[in-house]
Protein backbone atom coordinates (compact mmCIF):
# COMPACT_ATOMS: atom_id res chain seq x y z
CA UNK A 1 0.00 0.00 0.00
CA UNK A 2 2.51 2.30 0.57
CA UNK A 3 4.05 2.01 -3.00
CA UNK A 4 0.97 3.06 -4.29
CA UNK A 5 0.84 6.25 -1.88
CA UNK A 6 4.88 7.16 -2.56
CA UNK A 7 4.07 6.22 -6.59
CA UNK A 8 0.70 8.70 -6.30
CA UNK A 9 2.28 11.02 -4.99
CA UNK A 10 5.17 11.30 -7.34
CA UNK A 11 2.81 11.63 -10.11
CA UNK A 12 1.38 14.17 -8.35
CA UNK A 13 4.28 16.25 -7.87
CA UNK A 14 5.51 15.23 -11.21
CA UNK A 15 1.96 16.47 -12.46
CA UNK A 16 2.69 19.86 -10.89
CA UNK A 17 6.24 20.28 -11.82
CA UNK A 18 4.73 20.06 -15.65
CA UNK A 19 2.07 23.03 -15.08
CA UNK A 20 5.07 24.75 -13.68
CA UNK A 21 7.35 24.33 -16.42
CA UNK A 22 4.44 25.53 -18.76
CA UNK A 23 4.02 29.00 -17.36
CA UNK A 24 7.63 28.94 -17.23
CA UNK A 25 7.36 29.18 -20.50
CA UNK A 26 9.97 26.48 -20.93
CA UNK A 27 10.77 25.86 -24.52
CA UNK A 28 8.65 22.22 -25.47
CA UNK A 29 11.39 19.85 -26.70
CA UNK A 30 12.84 20.71 -22.34
CA UNK A 31 9.48 20.45 -21.42
CA UNK A 32 8.63 17.06 -22.81
CA UNK A 33 11.76 15.46 -21.50
CA UNK A 34 12.64 17.34 -18.39
CA UNK A 35 9.88 15.48 -16.31
CA UNK A 36 10.42 12.36 -17.32
CA UNK A 37 14.38 12.67 -16.63
CA UNK A 38 12.95 13.79 -12.82
CA UNK A 39 10.88 11.10 -12.44
CA UNK A 40 13.72 8.89 -13.54
CA UNK A 41 16.29 10.61 -10.84
CA UNK A 42 13.23 10.73 -7.82
CA UNK A 43 12.85 6.85 -8.55
CA UNK A 44 16.66 6.31 -8.48
CA UNK A 45 17.10 8.59 -5.23
CA UNK A 46 14.25 6.23 -3.62
CA UNK A 47 15.99 3.13 -4.49
CA UNK A 48 19.10 4.59 -2.81
CA UNK A 49 18.21 5.64 0.13
CA UNK A 50 16.12 2.50 1.06
CA UNK A 51 19.55 0.64 0.52
CA UNK A 52 21.15 3.79 2.28
CA UNK A 53 23.45 4.56 -0.31
CA UNK A 54 24.42 7.95 -1.56
CA UNK A 55 21.09 9.55 -3.59
CA UNK A 56 22.69 12.73 -4.43
CA UNK A 57 22.39 14.30 -7.73
CA UNK A 58 26.55 13.63 -7.97
CA UNK A 59 25.69 10.15 -7.40
CA UNK A 60 23.21 9.84 -9.96
CA UNK A 61 25.61 11.22 -12.49
CA UNK A 62 28.42 9.56 -11.44
CA UNK A 63 26.53 6.23 -12.09
CA UNK A 64 25.61 7.39 -15.42
CA UNK A 65 29.19 7.91 -16.23
CA UNK A 66 29.77 4.85 -15.39
CA UNK A 67 27.08 3.30 -17.38
CA UNK A 68 28.68 5.28 -20.76
CA UNK A 69 26.95 8.15 -20.76
CA UNK A 70 28.69 11.19 -22.05
CA UNK A 71 29.12 15.08 -20.83
CA UNK A 72 26.67 16.19 -23.39
CA UNK A 73 23.98 13.38 -22.48
CA UNK A 74 24.58 14.33 -18.40
CA UNK A 75 24.01 17.93 -18.98
CA UNK A 76 20.44 18.52 -19.99
CA UNK A 77 20.03 15.61 -16.99
CA UNK A 78 21.72 18.13 -14.48
CA UNK A 79 19.41 21.14 -15.42
CA UNK A 80 16.21 19.26 -15.73
CA UNK A 81 17.06 18.23 -12.27
CA UNK A 82 18.12 22.13 -11.12
CA UNK A 83 14.97 22.97 -13.07
CA UNK A 84 13.01 20.73 -10.46
CA UNK A 85 14.82 22.44 -7.45
CA UNK A 86 13.49 25.55 -8.57
CA UNK A 87 10.24 24.46 -9.01
CA UNK A 88 10.42 22.63 -5.20
CA UNK A 89 11.18 26.08 -3.84
CA UNK A 90 8.74 28.25 -5.52
CA UNK A 91 6.34 25.68 -3.61
CA UNK A 92 7.97 25.11 -0.66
Amino acid sequence: MTDIAESMALDAMIAGFIVWLARQRTPLPGRSHCPNTVERFLRWQHLQRERGADHTEDAYCAELRNAGASHAEIAPIRASIAQFRRYLQTTG
